[in-house]
């Protein structure tokens, strides 16, 4: 068995949903798991969040809903976006799941599922009463979502489809720069839209706004339930809440490991890698790791990213291929020493926000991009 592997740590998974649930008070926790819980593994992060305090789960795709059902996971789940009309009749199969809602299409799609799913069997967990539904409005992401000035109408249409409108939400866009004021605009929006729904006599029970940036930095954000996708995993959703995550003491739950298979000492003037990106001015000992883009890594990790063997950060050289990498070191470096590319290996540690500094992307992509091929532990 090749020896590269994903550890997730569900301990600091754990820590993390109730520092979060400390934080926000009479807030609910949602804990974000869509993306294969941004490839930790869903099912297992999942239950660790509920057993730490997170009362809710979300996800993007009504599959990843079913693969949380099937693995026992009973709790309310709320999939983010509008399932498509031929999917909500396993929404309504599944039970418990929330669709979000924001098209008369979508609408009438729901409605139909549910009264369907009233005259047969029960689903997966019972279902009490009309099916409990979300509304997404926009007040400035422009992703999906009703606009503001309709959100009054469709919620109205929503309720006359027989549909329990359980929740009202929109998402932030700006949130991860605290002093950015579209933060503030969107926060206006929204709670004149609950204003004018609450004049028609509309008042969902469970009404949400803040991501994980907001729900560090405006408290103001928090409602009845907050949504924290990427701190669930001890990461900062950017540099400017890094404080706020480290003052909550948020641990990183993911590392990447794998082993030295080869040594060599490349000559100077030598180029290594495809294209010879890296060339080494001196004689240079490198180690070669197996694992690649196949496995998740981007390319360009290797030019400017940093392993760790021996508790000592080592650089990469040369661009990272499908399958290897390679990694200059000293002569204290031998065949199946331990290389963590994420995560920390005695006093040091590389930060998923580090590794996506060096490369040019965000955080979220250094998880979310990791494929299946290296299997995920649970120590």
């Amino acid at each position: 068995m090749r020896p590269t592997w994903v550890s997730v740590d569900l301990d600091a998974v754990a820590h993390n949903v109730a520092a979060f649930d400390a934080l926000v008070g009479d807030a609910a926790v949602c804990a974000v798991v869509k993306a294969d819980g941004y490839g930790h593994g869903a099912p297992a992060v999942a239950a660790a969040a509920i057993r730490a305090g997170a009362t809710w789960l979300a996800v993007a795709l009504v599959e990843e809903a079913t693969e949380l059902r099937l693995a026992g996971v009973s709790a309310p789940i709320l999939v983010l976006s509008e399932p498509r009309p031929d999917e909500m009749a396993e929404v309504v199969a599944l039970g418990g799941v929330r669709p979000t809602l924001y098209t008369p299409a979508g609408i009438e799609a729901c409605a139909e599922a549910a009264r369907a799913g009233a005259a047969g069997e029960s689903g997966i967990y019972e279902e009490i009463g009309p099916l409990a539904v979300h509304l997404k409005v926009d007040t400035g992401m422009h992703r999906v979502g009703v606009r503001p000035e309709v959100a009054v109408a469709t919620a109205q249409l929503i309720i006359d489809a027989g549909l329990n409108l359980e929740g009202v939400f929109s998402h932030l866009s700006t949130a991860d720069v605290p002093q950015d004021p579209f933060t503030g605009v969107q926060v206006d929006r929204f709670d004149t839209i609950l204003a004018d729904l609450a004049a028609v006599g509309i008042q969902p029970s469970v009404v949400h706004l803040a991501n994980t940036a907001a729900t560090l930095t405006r408290p103001d954000t928090h409602r009845s339930l907050v949504r924290v996708g990427i701190g669930v995993y001890g990461v900062a959703p950017g540099p400017d809440v890094a404080d706020s995550c480290r003052a909550l003491g948020l641990r990183q739950a993911m590392s990447i490991r794998s082993q030295v298979t080869h040594l060599q000492v490349v000559p100077a003037g030598e180029g290594v890698g495809y294209g010879h990106r890296w060339v080494g001015d001196r004689d240079t000992r490198l180690a070669t790791v197996p694992m690649g883009y196949a496995d998740g890594l981007a390319r360009a990790w290797g030019l400017g990213g940093e392993a760790l063997i021996g508790g000592r950060r080592r650089p990469l050289r040369g661009v990272v291929s499908m399958d290897a990498l390679m990694v200059e070191v000293d002569a204290s470096v031998t065949l199946g020493d331990e290389v963590v590319l994420l995560g920390r290996q005695g006093d040091e540690e590389i930060g998923a926000d580090q590794v996506a500094d060096i490369i040019g992307i965000i955080p979220w992509e250094v998880l979310c991009s990791l494929s299946h091929r290296p299997p995920r532990r649970y120590p």
